[in-house]
């Protein structure tokens, strides 16, 4: 009887741990991508608010205020200013797309319609549409009819990143005031799961982590600049304007594209089209595509995976899950490279030892 309350005792209070953990995570689930990216902003800037601190003799909410306001300041604030007047101007834009449309389509560029295979049927096509052919018409209606959709959910996901913005500000507020407790906590965590290697991973971790950090800064301000110049080399007014969106643009896969094709279109529109031709090309093969280089190299520069893991780990977790797998994907690749990499060096090590000692045996 003794041996059964043995095992008895011990399984009830592993499953009451179980199911404590499980009723944890479901209230966590929905703030999870928030207190995730509020942790990444906090480590990534914990030396300018250390530095803070020291100037305020060791104050920690000062500091976290001023912090927490100066990001709210660079990244909400211009957001909503934007979304503002775009909301402004969307009158503006729905009457001169409606006298562009009853002035008739443009013609179409030679370049385009003189395409071997294609060109034919895209310029017979246009012309269709152009007469207001019923069928075409219709047919180009039903292919359009996702597009509604597909702004419905654009819409509703820049919602719900403003709003897990404005959460991760919260959460960031907090960790910077009380993040020396977590911090030491979470290593203990560590150490009592699995030692002094979990700090080590941890260390792999952090440094992939700053690695992403400092690729999406770097990323972004070399996108902006490559979209000023393209801007500013075909004459578009306002291109510090537009290259300053594009930075912000930059932190979705192939953003500056956005902004980059409708501009390009309207300098067709006005008569540019060798500019137009030439800034789309800029914007997709060379703007967008620095993503996949730049970032790579900053986070291999904080990091000792290989450049091919890297950018797998980037585009991978990208598509998994979103904005935050850029910084899962490439972590969770290094932390999972280090066990290897370690287990297989200490197993050559453990190999290698009984033939160390036969060569030193041997006459």
């Amino acid at each position: 009887m003794e041996k059964k309350n043995q095992w008895v005792e011990p399984a009830i209070a592993t499953c009451s741990v179980v199911l404590l953990l499980a009723l944890s995570y479901q209230i966590l689930a929905p703030f999870i991508a928030a207190l995730v990216w509020a942790g990444i902003l906090v480590y990534a800037s914990w030396k300018p608010y250390s530095f803070l601190s020291k100037l305020m003799r060791g104050n920690r909410l000062l500091p976290a205020l001023v912090l927490v306001g100066t990001f709210a300041l660079v990244v909400v604030v211009p957001l909503v200013i934007a979304g503002v007047e775009l909301a402004g101007n969307i009158d503006g834009i729905s009457h001169w797309l409606q006298s562009h449309i009853e002035a008739g389509l443009p013609p179409l560029p030679h370049f385009l319609t003189s395409l071997p295979w294609v060109g034919p049927k895209v310029a017979e096509f246009w012309s269709a549409l152009a007469q207001g052919d019923p069928e075409v018409v219709n047919r180009l209606k039903e292919l359009l009819k996702p597009i509604g959709s597909v702004l419905l959910l654009f819409g509703k996901a820049i919602g719900s990143g403003l709003m897990l913005m404005l959460m991760s500000l919260a959460f960031a507020f907090f960790f910077y005031v009380g993040g020396h407790e977590i911090v030491r906590w979470f290593i203990r965590v560590l150490n009592r799961i699995g030692g002094k290697r979990a700090e080590e991973l941890l260390m792999i971790a952090a440094g992939t982590v700053r690695g992403v950090v400092y690729g999406f800064i770097g990323t972004a301000l070399v996108q902006g600049a490559l979209a000023w110049f393209g801007y500013w080399l075909v004459g578009v007014e306002n291109a510090a304007a537009f290259g300053l969106v594009s930075c912000f643009l930059s932190l979705i896969p192939g953003g500056p594209s956005l902004l980059g094709l409708p501009v390009a279109f309207w300098l067709y529109q006005q008569g540019d089209t060798g500019w137009a031709v030439f800034l789309g090309i800029w914007m997709v093969a060379v703007v967008s595509m620095a993503d996949n280089v730049v970032k790579p190299l900053f986070i291999g520069k904080e990091s000792n995976l290989p450049f091919v893991l890297i950018l797998v780990g980037v585009l991978g977790g990208a598509l998994a899950w979103g904005v935050l797998g850029v910084f899962l994907g490439p972590t969770l690749l290094a932390v999972s490279y280090a066990l290897l990499h370690n287990w297989a060096a200490r197993q050559i090590e453990e190999e290698g030892e009984p033939d160390a000692k036969a060569n030193d045996a041997a006459p």
